[in-house]
């Protein structure tokens, strides 16, 4: 009867375990960070000035991502692989702005 039941309800919502486990564990941005203001809005979402609540109070730009939309309907399918390509872009820039910030000297 439990297997039953079980594989009806897998079957009529099968991401009801993930999202439950999902929201659970979810913490807030705001219990990570302040934030300080708006910066500005794209395509994908929009970026916000925070700052981080730990010690050494760093300022740091959270961009909060649009949800994808099929026509009217919004559909909460994890992040859209156009974010995920922003992603990558600023991860790969962050990487040589880095390496940029770095003393060059000659011998």
């Amino acid at each position: 009867m439990h297997e039953e039941w079980s594989h009806t309800l897998l079957q009529s919502d099968p991401m009801r375990f993930y999202r439950a486990k999902r929201d659970r564990l979810h913490q807030a941005v705001t219990s990570k960070y302040t934030i300080l203001g708006f910066i500005s809005s794209g395509t994908y979402g929009r970026v916000y000035k925070a700052q981080s609540l730990e010690p050494d109070g760093q300022i740091h730009a959270i961009k909060k991502f649009k949800p994808d939309k099929e026509g009217d309907v919004v559909t909460y399918t994890g992040i859209s692989q156009s974010a995920i390509r922003e992603i990558a872009v600023s991860l790969f820039i962050l990487f040589f702005i880095r390496r940029l910030q770095q003393p060059v000297t000659s011998s």
